[in-house]
């Protein structure tokens, strides 16, 4: 369950930045007031309404509207990623009970002991509270930050209802107009600042990434019958290489746009700062439990 968890985790991911990439509509399009679907009057209009207030208080600076509008977004959406995050405290609560069912019928392979198997594993989850539609959850972030990500794109653009509000867009001497540009790899326009927007974009998804992956110590105490079949280090594996392709990706993406990059850079960092207070406050959870014997 811990791997594909994971893995669900990777494909959301990965599926969350395709849509971004290319589904998204058309980036070059301005946020006009009354204009647009539902989606652009539920989401898009009040994100992008946030965005000009913040940065009309400053100097009309599209960066500082950017980076609190992104804190903004990322909060709200907490909710969201810390349910999916006490199934895993509950999954790492349970495993001890989960393993010994699995090693009461580890050589009993016939039907109706894999029945039964299922029926004591399903007394389990009852007794910890464990729902996997919890998995799913991370789905429901997924239209805000394409609201988010639509913003960034189209705000500034000329014609648009807010584009003034964010008409200064140099932020510490880079031109968030402006692009990294996978052509100035063969001498054509290009942005060196939005190359290195891209790099900190890949780096601070790694870090995240490995941080993400990294087992909470309440995990690690956490005894295993079994040892880690074959079948499990393929999925590590496959995991890895997601997570690889998922950083390139991100970079690859980043070269589009400057003021994208700085979104993700401040997303990014953002994240590693929830995983850690997250981890702390499961920490803290796993402990209550403990007291309350739920934990052998």
């Amino acid at each position: 369950m811990k791997n594909y968890k994971k893995l669900m985790s990777v494909f959301i991911v990965l599926t969350l930045l395709v849509v971004l990439s290319g589904c998204s509509g058309d980036p070059t399009k301005p946020i006009e007031l009354g204009k647009g679907g539902v989606f652009e009057t539920i989401l898009v209009i009040p994100i992008a309404w946030i965005m000009q207030f913040f940065g009309g208080l400053f100097n009309n600076s599209f960066a500082i509207g950017i980076i609190i509008t992104t804190i903004i977004v990322r909060t709200i959406a907490w909710p969201i990623y810390a349910k999916s995050n006490d199934l895993s405290i509950k999954m790492a609560v349970a495993q001890p009970e989960m393993q010994r069912v699995q090693a009461k019928y580890a050589t009993r392979k016939d039907p109706e002991s894999q029945q039964k198997m299922q029926m004591e594993m399903m007394a389990v989850y009852k007794k910890y509270g464990i729902n996997f539609m919890g998995c799913l959850m991370p789905f429901l972030q997924m239209p805000i930050f394409l609201a988010m990500y639509q913003v960034v794109q189209r705000i500034w653009r000329t014609g648009g209802t807010y584009a003034d509000q964010v008409s200064n867009q140099s932020f510490l001497g880079i031109d968030l107009s402006k692009a990294g540009n996978f052509a100035a790899l063969y001498g054509e326009p290009g942005d060196i600042a939005g190359w290195i927007l891209a790099v900190i974009v890949a780096g601070t998804m790694f870090a995240l990434n490995v941080l993400a992956t990294k087992k909470p110590s309440y995990s690690k105490n956490t005894a295993s019958h079994n040892p880690q079949n074959a079948q499990a280090e393929q999925t590590q594996k496959m995991m890895k290489y997601m997570q690889y392709f998922m950083v390139f990706m991100m970079f690859s993406i980043s070269l589009q746009s400057n003021s994208l990059a700085l979104y993700w850079v401040v997303g990014n960092v953002y994240s590693i700062g929830q995983n850690l207070i997250n981890r702390y406050i499961n920490e803290k959870k796993y402990e209550k439990m403990k007291n309350k014997d739920l934990v052998g």
